[in-house]
Parts: structure tokens; sequence; C-alpha cells
């Protein structure tokens, strides 16, 4: 028997202050073409140093997320292990992937997914989620400020986007058995 995949989904509000929190960030690396975005008008951009973002967002999940699947003790350390921006515009897409080792069917591991932009049309995040009884596909029509946690076993995408802009913040926080967070990039 495995344990079960989930996924939360809640609304930051306003957006604004972790727009401009990706300011701070010490040094930002173009890494389009080498990840799960894909589609002609797709880019990612990959973030390092100060970690205001990350403060921001932990802050939020422990004031607002009351859910027994997260650990609390292992995300009040104000960093996390990976941070990094898809931008989309019509055609854009994220084939379906998961974070970490493959093998691992289930793990405590959490990724964070945060809309800044959403298109009019297309774009719709889906997940699935992995279940003792089978698996569960599912789709969401995501809304500015949507927040996305779960496991990074959960295998998850983007459909392909109509006009407009598509813009999240990713964020991957890794537990470790004491509770704290470890930057493995």
């Amino acid at each position: 028997m495995i344990d079960e995949n989930w996924l939360i989904k809640t609304n930051v509000g306003d957006v604004k202050p972790y727009e401009e929190a990706l300011k701070f960030y010490d040094r930002a690396e173009d890494v389009s073409g080498h990840t799960s975005a894909a589609g002609p008008n797709t880019k990612q951009i990959d973030y390092f140093g100060t970690d205001k973002y990350i403060e921001l967002l932990t802050n939020f999940i422990t004031k607002n997320i009351d859910d027994p699947r997260i650990d609390h003790s292992a995300i009040t350390i104000p960093w996390g292990t990976h941070t990094w921006t898809v931008e989309g515009q019509e055609h854009s897409y994220h084939i379906l992937h998961r974070h970490g080792k493959p093998e691992v069917r289930c793990n405590e591991n959490l990724a964070t997914v945060l809309y800044l932009n959403v298109p009019k049309q297309g774009g719709e995040f889906y997940f699935i989620l992995e279940k003792n009884t089978g698996i569960e596909p599912h789709i969401i029509k995501p809304e500015v400020g949507d927040l996305f946690l779960f496991p990074w076993s959960v295998y998850h995408g983007v459909y392909p986007q109509g006009p407009g802009l598509r813009k999240t913040v990713n964020m991957d926080y890794n537990y470790t058995g004491s509770g704290y967070l470890l930057s493995e990039w």
C-alpha cells in the first residue's frame, strides 16, 4: 500500500508583493528550452540569492494553511531549494512532469505554484493524484492569486494556452527528517 498524493488550492489575494519580492534576487538565469515549460513563446527564469519571495510565501503558508499534510516545522525557515518563474504566451504549455526522483511514488517535499497572470482561454493546470484506489486526473482553471501546494511526486502540467500572459512563480521546499530545509540546487 502506498501513501496518497494530494493537492491544496488556496488564493493569496494581492499578488503585487510576490511580484515585487522577485526583484530582490541577486541573480536570474534564463533556462528556457531546458525544462518542462514548452512552446514557442515560453520563458523560464531561475532565481538565486536573497529570498524575499520565499520568506513572503513561507509566512503566508504558515499563517493561512492549517492542514496536517503541510509540515509547518519544516517551512518556518525562510528559504527553500529552488525558485523560478514561467512566462507563457499563446501556444505555451507545460509537459506532464513531477519533481524529485521518479522512482519515489509519494514524498513529503512540497512544491508550490503561484499564479501571477492567467490567460483568458486555455492554460488549465492539470494533475494526477495517485491514490490507494488508483489514479485520479484533475483539471483546474487557475485565477490570479491561486496557490497550489502538493508533494513533489504529483505529476502535473499546463494545457496549451490562448492569447495573453500566463506567469507563475514556483518554489520547492525540500523537507528533511529534522524539520530543516536543505538546498540542493
